[in-house]
């Protein structure tokens, strides 16, 4: 899930959100069980887009962003985007690893916990990236959001995507997954 909200502009123009589908996919296909991604935007409101595979990934920002860009709005609306995630995922028996970047500007702090908390009981792991911005409100308090059955979402920032090396990525990427993998697997959310 990328955020494609008006802030976001520096960051389509420098090219550090095509550097993150590129440094993501290989972690991510090797997750996926068809090698392809599921792929939205979201600003005001959201769409999906053609899955991401190692053949396409070079197309996945368009050349035309800014049309896309107007097309979604200027506001950051994760709410959207998350109901239709869960819509997309609820009753799965895989787990589902959800990579969502933002760069701040995050409102609706009660809908998120909401939604967190009712999904809880889904195995789908959030995983919230900060792309340096600001203002990440609830995504900074996820360690300490009660009333979860499982802690299935963790967050981080990153000054300067571009420039972090794939090892700490990928480690930070991986975190609390492992341990949100091994918890769904023995309270039998996963087949």
């Amino acid at each position: 899930v990328l955020d494609i909200s008006g802030s976001m502009s520096q960051r389509y123009k420098n090219g550090t959100v095509q550097e993150i589908v590129n440094k993501t996919l290989p972690l991510a296909v090797q997750f996926d069980d068809d090698g392809e991604l599921d792929f939205w935007y979201y600003g005001t409101t959201c769409q999906r887009m053609a899955s991401v595979n190692m053949k396409n990934y070079e197309s996945a920002v368009p050349a035309d962003w800014k049309q896309l860009m107007r097309t979604l709005g200027g506001c950051n609306n994760e709410v959207l985007v998350m109901e239709e995630i869960v819509e997309e995922y609820t009753g799965t028996k895989l787990p589902v690893y959800v990579l969502f970047i933002t760069d701040g500007g995050v409102s609706q702090a009660g809908k998120i916990k909401k939604i967190l908390k009712e999904f809880s009981t889904e195995p789908v792991f959030w995983q919230f990236v900060g792309v340096g911005g600001k203002n990440y409100g609830v995504l900074e308090k996820l360690d300490t959001m009660e009333g979860r059955y499982v802690d299935n979402a963790n967050f981080f920032a990153l000054d300067d995507f571009k420039s972090v090396p794939n090892e700490e990525l990928y480690g930070r990427l991986l975190e609390e997954f492992p341990q949100w993998l091994k918890e769904v697997r023995e309270k039998g959310m996963v087949g």
